[in-house]
């Protein structure tokens, strides 16, 4: 199977690592699963379990709410993010928003409430000790933004734009300079393995990440998440609970736990870079959906 994955990735334009646990038995199957690779938004999931531990043992009241004000939160695509006026949110409804349309001023709130350094130690106790969470979102951005000779991530998209003139869009848009920024590099960004990314989803499976309430509620919200890499590879009638993650055209991934019809639940992670910056986006999400597929049906053809 290593050598089938492998040309997957290959014919899809990026490489990539895969690991699935059937939780029933422990049985394993995969591709390169103690590779390091970036995190991108897979971050998010032990950053919204560390937030519903803590909702959960009362800790933190989830109906505390923010204000989200426009220009002072962390840049994104989607969400609270793109906000044009103020906003008063619940960190309940910030934790949302973080996993279903992966909104990146709602995880920063969230950090925030939680801290980095509470996620880590929840990581390591649960025994993912490949993985790290290195800093919050907007510190991860503005690193991107000083690498490539910026203040703040907010003016290296003015430079990208054009705003700041010909020769600084140019510099703003070298991909090899922009490959080569600390928040591609998986030592020195926030990062995983696929064996640690389906080691969390299989303690939160069972309860002991968290309270078995947190890890359910954290469950019943990634069921909920709008990107769906990974759809094809569940059977009509099976169920997903899932999370991706994507950044600067590079990295794809996602992380699941898929139960089958007849209640056979396994974890899943598919980890990915692209050989080519924002090239080749849907046969990567092709090949992330069929590597999980056929992980998968190793234990389905036993």
């Amino acid at each position: 199977m290593t050598t089938d994955l492998e040309g997957l990735f290959h014919e899809a334009g990026c490489v990539g690592s895969v690991h699935a646990v059937r939780l029933s038995d422990g049985a394993e199957a995969g591709h390169d699963p103690d590779r390091p690779w970036v995190l991108a938004s897979v971050v998010k999931v032990p950053i919204a379990l560390e937030f519903y531990a803590r909702a959960d043992s009362g800790a933190l009241d989830p109906s505390a709410t923010v204000t989200l004000t426009p220009g002072h939160g962390t840049p994104g695509p989607v969400g609270t993010s793109q906000f044009r006026d103020p906003a008063v949110v619940s960190l309940r409804d910030l934790s949302f928003l973080m996993l279903t349309i992966s909104d990146n001023a709602a995880t920063d709130a969230i950090t925030t409430a939680v801290g980095v350094d509470a996620v880590n130690r929840r990581l390591h106790t649960v025994g993912c000790r490949d993985t790290l969470v290195t800093e919050d979102l907007r510190s991860m951005l503005d690193g991107v933004a000083h690498d490539l000779g910026h203040d703040t991530y907010d003016q290296l998209l003015a430079a990208q734009r054009g705003d700041l003139g010909p020769r600084a869009q140019a510099a703003a848009t070298d991909q090899d300079r922009i490959d080569h920024c600390r928040a591609l590099d998986p030592a020195r960004t926030s990062r995983t393995t696929a064996r640690d990314a389906t080691r969390l989803l299989a303690a939160v499976c069972e309860g002991t990440a968290a309270s078995p309430a947190a890890c359910t509620a954290l469950l019943d919200v990634m069921a909920q998440q709008v990107t769906r890499r990974l759809g094809s590879a569940v059977p009509d009638g099976g169920h997903l609970a899932a999370k991706s993650g994507s950044l600067f055209g590079r990295i794809r991934n996602e992380i699941a736990v898929v139960t089958d019809p007849d209640g056979e639940t396994y974890a899943v992670a598919v980890l990915t870079r692209a050989h080519e910056p924002f090239r080749g986006a849907t046969r990567i999400n092709a090949a992330i959906a069929a590597a999980a597929a056929t992980a998968l049906d190793q234990f389905r053809r036993r």
